[in-house]
């Protein structure tokens, strides 16, 4: 064998061993990211299991808490940035006075009186009542269930001459066949949703205390009835929530058990809408099964403007008409555990002090109650200085992480979405999260706990309808029960748009 034959062998020999060695290399480098998944999976299992469900971030390099919390953070300063000592005018003592209830709950007096043998004075004059020791005390009744029966009179002549006889018209009713009052169907309503009172629990309290018999059934008829005369209601709502430019969405978990072509399993969505002028502002839910791309492009129809939405691709439609304002809590929650998990410095930690100082901007807007106006001159000046620094940093760090690993899913997320995530810079009135809606659809939540799922498509459709009602008259300071009582009682008298305009919870409440 000659000389050039083995270098030729040796030369094959090497490429070999460099492929087998290039193989195992992107076969470790597959381990290693399989390893940190489920490194990270597991971390996360344990967390959501044993760990606390906060989301409170405490930077590890800056754990003392601030004893005056952020109190410097609004303090004055002169040009070269020192503090300027304003002096505080400290008022005289005042204390506010004793309530028993915030709402004006009715006071029931009575008198307790001195026996008579005390009323006798030692000079022989009886004694007189020169004032009160007054104690209240907070007094409870038990509900009235009664049964109101209606007797309409019928009247005839008493000369037995031919006139006809004359029978009193019937009360308008907004279910005609329903043998339930307008409070009863308020209170049936305001106890399963608001109250999260599941219907057989009713049942059981309404036979076992009061002996009378309502299955189930018959109420949760009466829910999916009521729809239709509330239904214009409903519409005029909507109508404020597409006329105006700023909205929010978000949808959570609904199961139907009785759904055409679908498992009993399959779960579905409900969508809780907020939006409205702030002084006309609304909370809808709506329920979808499926192809919710569609669903929610048709929803907000004729809506022009910024919607307030999560990272979910139900809303890609949608974007296409308006400007979509994604939710920076949702990519922070990406960092969150990644930070909370790791020991020493990170990329996830340094993440999380972006993130803290945006939110610290918030909520000097939010203390010092500044206009849309002011809001926006404040994010300019301190947000979108800090925003564009986290963004150079994305764009420096994302090359030196694993695509699929959890940090780089999550820096992956904030770029993807970026212009979303930045586009609460461009008006006051935005919000810098999707927070407040994601507060709405946690009572539907609790009472999904309770009540589980809904038996059909209608029934799930009732749910959220009765939720729109009892969540926007809240907004608006009203109490549910009365205010379903009023919407109950006037509806079968509306005859024009009019009619049903006068019975929104603002025209009410004002």
């Amino acid at each position: 064998m000659n000389f050039e034959t083995i270098i030729k062998n040796q030369n094959d020999e090497i490429q070999e061993l460099k492929a087998v060695n290039l193989t195992l290399e992107k076969r470790c480098e597959q381990y290693a990211q399989a390893y940190d998944q489920m490194h990270a999976q597991l971390k996360e299992l344990i967390r959501n299991r044993f760990g606390k469900k906060s989301e409170r971030y405490i930077d590890p390099e800056h754990p003392q808490i601030s004893l005056l919390g952020d109190a410097n953070l609004f303090a004055k300063k002169d040009e070269e940035g020192n503090q300027i000592d304003d002096d505080i005018e400290v008022k005289c003592h005042t204390r506010k006075k004793n309530k028993t209830s915030k709402k004006d709950v009715p006071i029931r007096i009575e008198i307790i009186p001195v026996c008579e043998e005390d009323k006798k004075c030692e000079c022989g004059a009886c004694k007189e009542v020169i004032s009160y020791e007054t104690k209240k005390l907070l007094n409870y009744q038990p509900a009235v269930l009664e049964i109101i029966e209606q007797r309409r009179e019928i009247v005839a002549c008493n000369k037995k001459c031919d006139s006809k006889i004359v029978t009193a018209p019937a009360p308008l009713h907004i279910l005609p066949k329903v043998k339930a009052t307008e409070e009863f169907l308020a209170f049936l309503i305001v106890s399963k949703l608001d109250d999260r009172q599941p219907l057989y629990h009713l049942e059981k309290q309404l036979s076992a205390r009061y002996g009378i018999d309502c299955s189930r059934q018959t109420m949760a008829r009466w829910l999916i009835d009521l729809m239709f005369p509330l239904q214009p209601i409903y519409n005029l709502m909507k109508d404020y929530v597409i006329g105006y430019d700023v909205a929010s969405c978000d949808a959570t978990t609904l199961q139907v058990l009785n759904e055409l072509g679908r498992a009993a399993e399959t779960k579905s969505y409900a969508y809780c809408i907020r939006g409205g002028s702030p002084k006309n502002a609304v909370i809808l839910y709506d329920y979808n099964d499926k192809l919710h791309k569609f669903f929610v492009k048709n929803w907000f129809e004729g809506f022009k403007g910024y919607l307030h939405v999560d990272g979910d691709n139900f809303f890609d439609l949608i974007g296409e008409v308006s400007d979509l304002v994604n939710c920076n809590a949702h990519a922070r929650r990406k960092f969150e555990p990644i930070a909370t998990s790791t020991k020493g410095k990170g990329l996830a930690k340094e993440a999380m002090r972006f993130f803290k100082e945006l939110y610290k901007i918030e909520r000097e807007a939010k203390n010092n109650h500044l206009t849309p106006g002011q809001r926006y001159e404040l994010r300019q000046e301190k947000s979108k200085p800090l925003i564009d620094k986290f963004k150079s940093w994305l764009d420096e760090m994302i090359p030196t992480v694993l695509p699929q690993s959890p940090l780089g899913k999550a820096m992956n997320y904030c770029i993807k979405l970026w212009p979303g995530l930045t586009r609460f810079l461009e008006d006051g009135r935005l919000e810098i999260d999707n927070n407040l809606t994601e507060q709405e659809i946690k009572p539907l939540v609790i009472a999904r706990k309770n009540f589980l799922f809904a038996s059909s498509v209608d029934g799930a459709k009732s749910l959220c309808m009765h939720f729109s009602f009892i969540r926007t008259a809240k907004l608006h300071g009203l109490d549910p029960y009365h205010y379903y009582v009023k919407l109950l009682k006037n509806i079968p008298h509306c005859k024009t748009v009019e009619d049903y305009e006068k019975l929104l919870p603002w025209n009410i409440a004002a």
